[in-house]
């Protein structure tokens, strides 16, 4: 039997293939019609990317999709990570936004609302992990954010 984290690893990569799959497939109408808004989502997406790819440099060689911590691994609060606690989760947060203004169709929202839900549920198990495995995390936790600015701690 898969443990809980190869699931969480296992459900988000279905979860985004999905919401990609649905995203490319999707003709159905707009829930309105903005240029600006189109825009706004474009540049949300390249802040997501962006930030997406700096967590991933500063994470190295202990990143992974599922949310326990890698064994050997170190916790890493360096770079963006000095800040924020998820910047990945972050950048996903952001992606799904814009791509929702970019697309904004009933199909596009209900991926993105699953995807905040899903990344909502697997941060409460990861923060437990990475509890136990890393003494220092509760400290660490309480001077960065979340997967939100404004968020400081993980309950």
């Amino acid at each position: 039997m898969a443990s809980p984290s190869r699931i969480y690893g296992a459900a988000q990569s279905t979860l985004f293939a999905l919401f990609a799959a649905g995203y490319f497939l999707d003709r159905s109408p707009a829930l309105f019609v903005s240029r600006s808004a189109a825009a706004a989502g474009l540049v949300l997406c390249a802040a997501g990317l962006l930030l997406m790819f700096s967590a991933l440099r500063s994470l190295r060689d202990v990143v992974q999709v599922a949310p326990e911590p890698r064994a050997g691994g170190r916790l890493v609060t360096r770079g963006v990570y000095s800040r924020c606690r998820h910047p990945i989760y972050t950048a996903i947060l952001i992606l799904v936004a814009g791509l929702f203004l970019r697309k904004p169709t009933v199909p596009v929202g209900i991926g993105a609302a699953l995807i905040v839900v899903f990344l909502a549920t697997k941060v409460r198990f990861e923060e437990k992990l990475l509890l136990e495995r890393y003494p220092e995390y509760r400290d660490y936790r309480n001077r960065t954010w979340g997967m939100l600015p404004w968020r400081r701690s993980g309950h």
